[in-house]
């Protein structure tokens, strides 16, 4: 298993496939959270190089009415 536990500040993961083709899962995981994947991914604490890198793969996620990312 590959994980992110209780990262110091929120930390934002993008999720691959084996051979880093396919984005399989994003989001993001704060500093009271463990997230763990079979899925190879990278991390990132700028959200905006997060959003530059899933805007690579076409993929812009949906923000609620609080201004929250919909993951």
């Amino acid at each position: 298993m590959n994980e992110i536990k209780y990262p110091s500040v929120r930390t934002y993961y993008i999720c691959f496939d084996d051979e880093r083709t396919e984005v399989k899962s994003y989001g993001y995981v704060d500093p009271n959270q463990v997230f763990d994947t079979i899925w190879i991914f990278d991390e990132f604490t700028d959200e905006e190089q997060w959003l530059e890198e899933l805007a690579k793969y076409g993929i812009i996620p949906d923000v609620d009415t609080d201004g929250n990312y919909i993951v």
